[in-house]
């Protein structure tokens, strides 16, 4: 069984262009295995590349559909938070990720380029796949 616990909310960092988050730890049978934030805002840049969700999971818990599971049980909480989908994006060659949105029901929209500016492309993403997540 998998669970969210609530870990923290950020600011917003105007500067950065970044909003505020709502972040939580994934637990499967009471063991901490990743993470996944919202993001709490609806930028043209979080449509475009950035996304609106982020999560990891630690390799040694990967292949478990956890963050599927996370994803699913992330949708009710955007849904109090106002949303009525999600943008999230991946890299083109993140398979995982992919797989994992395919298998929460998100339709893959289309590839994108980060702009120059972005700290994405700062940090080499040049591609980005988007996704959207229906509510």
């Amino acid at each position: 069984m998998v669970e969210l616990r609530w870990t923290g909310r950020s600011d917003a960092d105007p500067l950065k262009g970044w909003v505020p988050t709502e972040e939580f730890a994934i637990v499967a049978a009471g063991v901490e295995v990743g993470a996944i934030v919202l993001r709490l805002g609806d930028t043209e840049p979080l449509r475009r590349y950035g996304g609106q969700v982020g999560y990891r999971v630690a390799p040694e818990h990967q292949r478990r559909d956890y963050a599927t599971a996370a994803l699913r049980l992330l949708m009710p909480i955007a849904v109090t938070h106002g949303f009525s989908s999600l943008w999230i994006t991946c890299r083109p060659a993140n398979l995982a990720s992919r797989r994992v949105l395919e298998k929460a029901g998100a339709r893959f929209m289309e590839v994108v380029e980060t702009p120059a500016d972005s700290d994405l492309f700062a940090r080499g993403d040049r591609e980005m796949c988007r996704y959207m997540l229906e509510l």
